[in-house]
């Protein structure tokens, strides 16, 4: 009830605004007109407008790639950003249209302006999973850099087509879905060799190189950050650092062999800070003969974005 209170108080708040305004007759300045709060909101939508990419283009479907289980994540991915990054720039637009009073409000539109203005991510741009704590601003930016990385992949299979696919280094943070990418090179290696998922295992090799060669069954991986250790000569150490970037990290998908046992530490592999969604799981060489368990007293994990 009070909710829809100070919601007709609002609604009363503006048809006094929008009445005064009418009667001056423009004698003073509309951005004076406006309160300002209405003024920061319409700088920050043109800015974000400014910063977010205006487009991003389809990949094209083939009946040979179809075939493809890395062209079909893509395609998903591109898909999906093409969508809301449609949506999104419609918010803002109208939201700046409201701002210049050049839109009436709706009741959608009043609940976009008021969550914006309060900092708060709106609940219709909540469509892939970030952490609760993250305010619009945050998002705004995190978003952006989702787009010109999808704009990358689809400019990479415009020139080199679908085969280029593999072969671009993605930031699993970056990735709405980044499970399926896994999934889904899991499949991409299982296909080529005619070998069962079930025969795969995950071999995880931490390059100094960014430009290091990817053979036929391996991914890259960029920007994940190694909490409580080190890794150096592909083998981890036990760190008093709380985080440190690790380079390109290549995921290289093997047949299983009964080899001997190593001394060997499996860490989670989290989607951001809060650990709460885990991706995957990695196995890593320990540098020191120290105990595996003293990696997970430490929490010791690798998380694809802050």
């Amino acid at each position: 009830m009070m909710g829809k209170l100070l919601k007709m108080q609002m609604l009363e708040d503006e048809d006094d605004l929008a009445y005064e305004t009418e009667k001056k007759q423009r004698t003073t300045s509309s951005s004076d007109a406006q309160p300002a709060w209405m003024r920061t909101l319409h700088t920050t939508a043109r800015n974000w407008l400014q910063l977010i990419p205006e487009s991003v283009n389809p990949l094209k479907r083939t009946v040979e790639n179809i075939k493809d289980p890395l062209f079909r994540f893509f395609e998903r991915e591109v898909k999906m950003g093409a969508r809301m990054l449609q949506d999104v720039r419609q918010d803002l637009t109208d939201v700046v249209h409201v701002c210049e009073g050049k839109k009436k409000q709706t009741n959608v539109l009043r609940t976009l302006i008021n969550d914006l203005v309060k900092g708060i991510l709106p609940r219709s741009w909540c469509r892939y999973t970030v952490p609760a704590s993250m305010t619009v601003i945050q998002w705004v930016a995190d978003f952006s850099e989702r787009i010109k990385q999808l704009q990358q992949i689809s400019q990479g299979a415009a020139s080199g087509g679908a085969k280029e696919l593999k072969n671009i280094h993605v930031n699993l943070g970056s990735l709405f879905v980044p499970e399926a990418y896994i999934t889904a090179t899991r499949q991409y290696v299982a296909q080529a060799n005619s070998w069962s998922l079930e025969e795969l295992y995950l071999e995880v090799n931490v390059t100094s190189a960014q430009g290091a060669a990817l053979d036929a069954c391996s991914f890259g991986i960029k920007g994940l950050k190694l909490q409580g250790a080190t890794c150096a000569n592909n083998k981890l150490s036990l760190s008093t650092s709380i985080s440190t970037e690790l380079p390109l990290t290549q995921l290289r998908w093997m047949k299983q062999n009964n080899t001997e046992k190593r001394n060997m530490v499996t860490l989670p592999v989290y989607l951001n800070f809060t650990r709460a969604d885990l991706i995957f799981t990695v196995d890593f060489d320990i540098a020191t003969k120290e105990d595996p368990h003293h990696f997970y007293e430490r929490g010791v994990a690798i998380l694809c974005t802050e």
